[in-house]
């Protein structure tokens, strides 16, 4: 059988337990990272009518909302 001592477990039961939160974090910060929403081909429009803000894909001259379903006309700035 091994002999340990309770210093030497102690450090044994901490390195392990760090290094499994490491990987978790590692894994998990990996995993995110891939899954980035890209929104460039899209912007932000506000209803004329129900004041609800959506997304809508740039370059279209009407919009329709999501929530009211009214007709809207992207203001140009």
């Amino acid at each position: 059988m091994i002999e340990l001592s309770s210093t030497s477990a102690f450090t044994l039961y901490l390195g392990i337990t760090l290094g499994l939160i490491l990987g978790i974090w590692v894994y998990h910060h990996l995993s995110s990272r891939r899954t980035k929403i890209s929104i460039l081909d899209q912007e932000l429009l506000v209803c004329e009518y129900c004041q609800c803000a959506y997304l809508s894909n740039r370059g279209l001259a009407v919009t329709q909302c999501p929530q009211c379903h009214s007709y809207n006309k992207p203001k140009n700035n």
